[in-house]
């Protein structure tokens, strides 16, 4: 049995084109003895559960709000299923309420959706992403660009508007300048970092934020201020500014090195390994944007305010 990677999608009109669809897709799964699992909004498990009967047993379900929240926790919640079970092959239905996204977080989930396909190439899963053909252009183009192929009638065809992972990752890799009216800190001494912990602190709790959110992204803002001054060039600044429905926490150094595209998307072995600051991020915050130009390395922390 051959370890590599399917990445489908599905363009589902209505409850019962959706049902009938994913219902083949997993049914064929279990009967060649997969795993089986859903992450889903309820609507859509109660859907698939009523289509498969008492094969619906065999799925195991992850609720999308805690399989998305935030949204690259849904790699976590997949490699630890994959894992769980080595040499056994699994079928995986991964779907979220896109319309319910910030315009930067449906740019972080075209990165997460396309990276998919480098990050699981060789893991012995079969992920299905419904998307409903009826959302706006702009969130259908993500289920067509990332995606190899369509679910059609039971049967998967090629799609020819699939393109290239890595190049995905690059268009969305562009930097974007703070703006004028940012409040700029200096943070090139690890100094710094305490400074910026407490005005997380105090900023968060003026705006009457949840302290659990202001917590994670104290850390999350840590992880990524420690991990510019240990391996990126001075100066190293911090920027906070609003953007959208999100409040914007803003680490540039003066870079050198260029920026893996695939960093921080994958648990490393171990917390010291590189890359780990920024995987630690990304299960934090709302959404997480990293690229580098002549101005340096620049990595944005977005957490919904509301």
């Amino acid at each position: 049995m051959t370890a590599t990677a399917t990445h489908t999608t599905l363009l589902y009109d209505g409850d019962r084109h959706y049902a009938a669809e994913t219902g083949v897709f997993l049914r064929a799964g279990l009967e060649r003895g997969h795993r089986a699992l859903v992450m889903a909004p309820a609507s859509r498990v109660e859907a698939i559960r009523r289509e498969l009967g008492r094969d619906a047993d065999e799925v195991a379900v992850v609720d999308d709000a805690v399989a998305y929240g935030p949204q690259w926790n849904a790699y976590r919640v997949l490699l630890d299923f994959v894992t769980a079970a080595p040499g056994v092959r699994s079928c995986v239905i991964a779907e979220q309420p896109l319309a319910t996204r910030t315009s930067v977080e449906l740019v972080d989930y075209r990165r997460l959706e396309s990276a998919a396909n480098l990050v699981f190439a060789e893991q012995p899963v079969d992920l299905l992403c419904p998307y409903d053909a009826g959302l706006p252009s702009d969130l259908v183009d993500i289920a067509l660009d990332a995606h190899g192929g369509v679910r059609e009638d039971g049967c998967v065809v090629p799609n020819t508007r699939f393109r290239d992972p890595l190049a995905v990752l690059a268009d969305l890799s562009a930097v974007a300048r703070p703006p004028a009216d940012a409040a700029t800190l200096d943070c090139s001494h690890h100094s710094g970092v305490a400074l910026v912990r407490g005005l997380v602190r105090t900023r968060g709790a003026d705006l009457g934020l949840d302290r659990g959110l202001v917590g994670d992204l104290e850390l999350a803002v840590t992880e990524v201020l420690t991990n510019a001054l240990v391996h990126g060039s001075p100066p190293v600044l911090v920027h906070v500014y609003d953007e959208d429905q999100t409040w914007v926490w803003h680490v540039q150094d003066g870079g050198g090195l260029p920026v893996d595209p695939l960093a921080g998307l994958l648990p490393p072995a171990e917390p010291a390994d590189h890359g780990y600051g920024l995987w630690l991020a990304r299960q934090l915050v709302a959404a997480v944007d990293v690229g580098c130009d002549d101005t340096g390395t620049h990595v944005r922390l977005h957490v919904r305010k509301g």
